[in-house]
């Protein structure tokens, strides 16, 4: 298996267990630790996954719609792509920056939402910290995926606390792997790529059309992982 293929399936269970580990009633996540949240909606989060057999095969587009309102309230999808146009961000207008903070908002989880399904078995354990945070409105909250296949993959939430007092993620590390300053790198050599011809429409319709290819896949990858489960 190739070190993206490995990057893309971890980072598939990764990103819905963000979605929905992390989602709660905005009030609670005000006044809740980031790790309390966690730990609280585990359940919730292994019940969407259950739940979504059902019917994610035939209506994929249904979990998408709930995976996204779960997002919402948690994740700050426009720091997050903010962060990933990093440099570019001042030159963009505000349409192209909404239009990238949708492009990237969807294709997380159109991409990685079904794919995700796949690991429904998986075990989460929440790893404590061992050493304060720098700042009490930022937070790193450890946590390991372990497959029933023996592997585990070590993730870290990067958290920050916003003037309302929620917690929101703003980025993700997979296995050392920081996937804020991967995609960023991606959008710069994107943006420097002279088929795009330095222009940020065509690297913004061009991100979405990579996400919708990596969709594909990471669903096919999904069914492969799926499938002995299914046959036994």
């Amino acid at each position: 298996m190739s070190r993206c293929t490995v990057i893309g399936l971890s980072l598939s269970f990764t990103v819905l267990t963000t979605f929905s580990v992390l989602a709660a009633e905005p009030a609670s996540v005000a006044v809740s630790s980031p790790d309390a949240v966690v730990e609280r909606t585990t359940d919730a989060l292994l019940n969407l996954i259950e739940e979504s057999q059902a019917y994610v095969k035939e209506d994929p587009e249904r979990f998408f719609v709930a995976v996204e309102a779960l997002l919402r309230p948690v994740v700050d999808f426009k720091g997050f792509a903010r962060s990933v146009m990093a440099a570019h961000y001042k030159d963009a207008s505000s349409d192209q920056r909404e239009r990238f903070a949708e492009a990237f908002k969807w294709g997380l989880v159109r991409s990685y939402a079904l794919a995700l399904t796949g690991f429904r078995d998986g075990e989460i354990v929440i790893v404590p910290s061992q050493r304060p945070p720098r700042s009490p409105r930022r937070k790193n909250v450890k946590m390991e995926i372990r497959i029933n296949t023996g592997e585990v993959y070590p993730i870290v939430y990067s958290m920050a606390q916003g003037k309302d007092e929620a917690w929101r993620m703003r980025n993700i590390i997979i296995n050392g792997v920081n996937i804020g300053l991967t995609y960023r790198s991606q959008f710069s050599s994107a943006v420097q790529d002279a088929k795009y011809g330095g222009s940020l429409d065509a690297v913004i319709d061009a991100w979405a059309n990579l996400l919708a290819v990596d969709e594909e896949d990471d669903a096919e990858q999904a069914d492969a992982a799926s499938a002995p489960a299914e046959e036994s």
